[in-house]
């Protein structure tokens, strides 16, 4: 959508473009007086030197936040009526707090190359003989080295085990 204006319009604007010019010339060319900046500021000492550093302004506190282990230590402020800060104590589980390891869930899912260089694919890596490497799995990420692998199944070691992979049967 075009928009136009009447030509009586423009020379309006014309017009006053004109008056405001013919009426503040000093703005045109002629020097402004502005007054004298202060030489130093109210709070400074008599004598002293202006700077142009920036004033030091004072450290700000931090805020700390601390989660109750008791009703009476506190409450969440918007779930005033939760209790679910005080139900459970959470313990990291490391591997050294572990009663019984978790076994590694590793499985052969195919066998290729040729009979001087073969590859196997372990869950979903492949792997060459005496290849190491980190994997993800259901123990969380450990540390498979593949020791052999022969025309129907794979020798490796995890965490100083080792385990004989075998493929599905018809495959």
């Amino acid at each position: 959508m075009k928009l136009s204006y009447p030509r009586s319009h423009a020379h309006a604007l014309l017009l006053v473009a004109c008056a405001f010019g013919l009426a503040f010339p000093s703005l045109a060319g002629e020097k402004i007086n502005r007054p004298a900046p202060k030489s130093a500021p109210k709070s400074a000492k008599p004598g002293a030197a202006a700077t142009n550093a920036v004033p030091v302004s004072p450290e700000l506190p931090k805020s700390v936040f601390i989660i109750p282990a008791t009703p009476e230590e506190g409450k969440d402020p918007f779930f005033p009526h939760s209790t679910r800060l005080f139900n459970t104590v959470v313990i990291p589980v490391t591997h050294t707090n572990r009663s019984t390891p978790i076994p590694v869930d590793l499985h052969l899912r195919g066998i290729s190359g040729t009979p001087d260089h073969r590859l196997a694919i372990i869950n979903t890596s492949t792997f060459e003989t005496g290849e190491e490497r980190d994997m993800r799995t259901n123990a969380g990420q450990v540390r498979v080295r593949c020791v052999e692998i022969n025309p129907d199944s794979v020798v490796v070691q995890t965490a100083g085990e080792r385990r004989v992979l075998k493929l599905r049967p018809g495959i």
